[in-house]
């Protein structure tokens, strides 16, 4: 291959690492996920993949490799999006000659200068905000209210927003299949050119509404959920077959990712053994929301394993940027807070460059995951609950306290880690937050530094 590889980023929403049998999950579920098990029997499958607590700060976090603290998109609420200002990792590929091209989910931006295609892509086809969304048509209280239902959106470049359609349950529960299609028309068109193609395909599942298309009713053994997770699971194995189809497997980088936990606090049925060892789900301080799945692959380039090294999303901002042979396009006018990782995912290092990750929820500091230690300060239990200041900070030594129940009960109490390690490092982070970091709400032409 002379040109770069491509890049296919399957980001899934809201799941944990007890939804995908290659993780021992899904069967407890009575569901089966077989393509994304034979997918992880040749990729790179990390057992800690690490991410925020939502889905704006983790979308923010890959596409910028900054913390949501620097980028202002604390939480998944309207107000906050990306700045002109910040450079996206799409802009980047664009700028190499790639045809980037994103379905699905956004939310890191809901006006003009923050859409996707201001940011580097050359085309969408999705939503800004949250799936649930869909719901709103049939609310009869909605119905009686002077308020706009959210619409699928379709944009070739800036200034170009076209409302497609509303945004209700019908369209909700088939909208991945026109995804796909289009994802296939896109990379059809990209190999006929010999243009390396960047595709950032956002599943819609497993966010609620919990609606599997018609062909998945009753496929699993356990209801919608699981329906949905072999529903993922084949439109994944679809995308693998049009990329084998075309000859272009060993040059196409694939990555399989959550955005964080499942959803076990607000309209989940069947979430039983959703974070597979871990405590907790979506929105909650816990192991079950921050580590999530993360497998990727690229033949004969990236070995075939499975690791337990700390990886953090903020990494393939520049870990993709080292991968495709272009380290120089990697931002440093800025703080940058992913690590390149390339030489661990080849092989060539056994060991992760990264030990430590900041933890946040909505812009407050909760936390600090270092290595199987993770220490909180904050404590957030599930969705509906407030962020509680603990008294004391607690650590946990996760290697024999998965569940995250006994601070310091230990025969060591492990104080150590909060003293030598944990208070360093957030004092080196709050200083770094100073000098480029974006608040939330700020203009789109905000730039840190002129303020």
């Amino acid at each position: 291959m002379n040109r770069r590889p491509n890049i296919l980023f399957f980001h899934i929403d809201n799941v944990s690492q007890g939804d995908f049998g290659c993780y021992g999950g899904a069967w407890p579920m009575g569901a089966a996920t077989p393509n994304i098990d034979a997918f992880a029997g040749q990729s790179l499958l990390m057992t800690n993949y690490n991410v925020e607590a939502q889905c704006t700060p983790t979308r923010s976090a890959l596409m910028t490799g900054r913390y949501s603290a620097r980028t202002g998109c604390t939480n998944a609420f309207p107000g906050a999006g990306v700045v002109a200002w910040e450079a996206t990792i799409a802009e980047r590929l664009k700028d190499l000659g790639y045809r980037n091209a994103i379905y699905g989910k956004w939310h890191i931006g809901e006006d003009d200068g923050r859409y996707p295609t201001d940011k580097g892509f050359d085309y969408w086809y999705g939503i800004n905000g949250s799936w649930d969304k869909a719901m709103w048509p049939q609310d009869p209280w909605f119905r009686d209210e002077d308020i706009e239902p959210a619409h699928i959106l379709e944009s070739s470049g800036p200034g170009d927003l076209r409302k497609v359609k509303v945004l209700d349950a019908d369209v909700r529960r088939d909208i991945d299949l026109e995804f796909l299609e289009k994802a296939e028309s896109w990379i059809e068109d990209s190999a006929a050119a010999d243009d390396p193609f960047f595709i950032y395909f956002n599943h819609s599942n497993v966010h609620l509404p919990t609606l599997p298309r018609t062909e998945f009713e009753g496929s699993s053994k356990g209801g919608a959920v699981p329906d949905c997770l072999q529903m993922l699971d084949a439109d994944f194995g679809r995308l693998l077959t049009k990329i084998d189809d075309l000859g272009i497997t060993d040059d196409t980088i694939v990555i399989v990712a959550g955005d964080n936990g499942r959803d076990t606090s607000f309209h989940a049925p069947n979430n039983r053994s959703a974070p597979g060892n871990w405590r907790g789900g979506y929105f909650s301080t816990y192991e079950g929301n921050n580590r999530t799945i993360g497998i990727v692959r690229w033949p004969g380039k990236i070995e075939p394993r499975q690791s337990d090294e700390m990886i953090h999303v903020l990494d393939w901002f520049p870990t993709l940027l080292h991968l495709i042979g272009e380290p120089d396009a990697v931002p440093t006018d800025r703080t940058m807070d992913g690590f390149d990782q390339s030489a661990f995912l080849a092989g060539v290092s056994e060991e992760s460059k990264r030990d430590h990750f900041h933890m946040f929820f909505d812009g407050v500091h909760v936390g600090m995951r270092y290595k199987n230690f993770k220490v909180l300060t904050h404590k957030v239990e599930s969705g509906p609950d407030p962020i509680l200041k603990l008294a004391t900070p607690h650590i946990y030594n996760l290697t024999v306290n998965p569940d995250e129940d006994t601070p310091y009960n230990y025969q060591d109490v492990h104080s150590w880690v909060l003293y030598e390690v944990f208070m360093p490092k957030v004092r080196e982070l709050m200083m770094s937050l100073q000098r480029d970091s974006v608040p939330f709400g700020a203009p789109v032409d905000y730039v840190p530094g002129d303020h």
